[in-house]
């Protein structure tokens, strides 16, 4: 399994925003804006359920994830991925609180909406370029 860079680490472990693309059933790309973070040196993110990014995921694993820093914007992360895991419940609820403390230093997510569930998705990078 390739290894994220340091770069890429290190972008991920920091407030950055990803745009995260996904497929969607007619082959078009999808892209969203998402937190994101590393666990044992994978990528996590975490979306509802019921959204186009879990229903894509379903269909093709495969994603790509991009980053620029707004400092120096010619200075840019890529990462091509495939998910190689996901899961609701208890964890995936504490992994979105997780991000909420990391981007908005709130130790509850405060945009939950009545009856949401949550999925995190663990993602192997498979190609890594940028600085």
């Amino acid at each position: 399994m390739p290894e994220l860079t340091d770069a890429a680490r290190k972008a991920l472990e920091g407030r950055n925003f990803w745009a995260l693309a996904t497929i969607n059933p007619d082959g078009t790309p999808q892209n969203s804006i998402v937190w994101a973070s590393t666990h044992d040196g994978q990528i996590i993110f975490n979306t509802a359920l019921g959204r186009k990014k879990p229903r894509n995921l379903e269909r093709n694993p495969n994603v790509a994830l991009a980053w620029y820093d707004p400092e120096s914007p010619y200075r840019m992360i890529s990462i091509q991925g495939r998910v190689l895991d996901s899961y609701t419940g208890d964890r995936a609820e504490a992994d979105i609180d997780s991000l909420a403390k990391k981007y908005l230093d709130q130790d509850v997510y405060p945009f939950r909406q009545e009856g949401e569930r949550r999925i995190t998705y663990l993602i192997e990078p498979i190609h890594v370029s940028g600085q």
